[in-house]
């Protein structure tokens, strides 16, 4: 699939959507949501407000798979980490994939699980557990709508096809700038 947008939101759907093909009951429960929301109008603003478990699967998606598997930063001073002296000027790796699977920070971190994110469960999470987009004064400044896009085409695509795993493709994650899948993301496509 291509997405005309932001690469961020393709690789976002790109993953979400196979992870729906390998989890058809989950795939089932967003498109009921998406078309009770939608009931007989048309998808708009207030429709993506409705659209909560679509929301918890993004989510859950993009800590899988995060769009930005590593961040990097120069420290602004001498610092000491842990008994590690780090130099002012050193270059700093944030590996957010590692950081989304951590055992000590996920239970079952491998597992596709929509509702680590409900809100009483996301409210328990440290704010840098969970960092797709980034965090503090250099976050993503199109988070916002990269997540309002992405659950657009999400339930949009949802309406009208069905995706399907072929039961052999293990796609294997790649970091570039973005984290994306060697050779592609063949899934079965079938007209709703």
């Amino acid at each position: 699939f291509l997405f005309a947008g932001h690469e961020t939101t393709a690789k976002a759907l790109t993953w979400t959507l196979y992870l729906l093909a390998r989890s058809p009951q989950w795939q089932d429960r967003l498109r009921d949501e998406v078309q009770h929301a939608i009931g007989s109008t048309r998808l708009g603003p207030g429709t993506i407000e409705r659209l909560p478990l679509t929301l918890r699967v993004l989510k859950e998606a993009m800590r899988l798979y995060p769009p930005a598997p590593v961040i990097t930063r120069l420290s602004s001073e001498d610092l000491n980490l842990a008994g590690t002296p780090i130099p002012k000027q050193s270059l700093i790796v944030i590996p957010i994939f590692v950081l989304h699977r951590h055992r000590r920070l996920w239970d079952d971190p491998d597992r596709f699980d929509p509702d680590r994110f409900l809100p009483e469960n996301e409210a328990k999470y440290p704010r840098t557990q969970y960092m797709p987009f980034g965090y503090g004064p250099r976050i993503c400044i199109g988070s916002s709508f990269a997540m309002l896009e992405a659950n657009a085409i999400l339930a949009t695509l949802l309406l009208s096809v069905r995706f399907d795993w072929d039961g052999r493709h293990e796609p294997e994650p790649v970091s570039r700038v973005t984290l994306r899948p060697k050779g592609g993301m063949p899934l079965i496509v079938r007209p709703l």
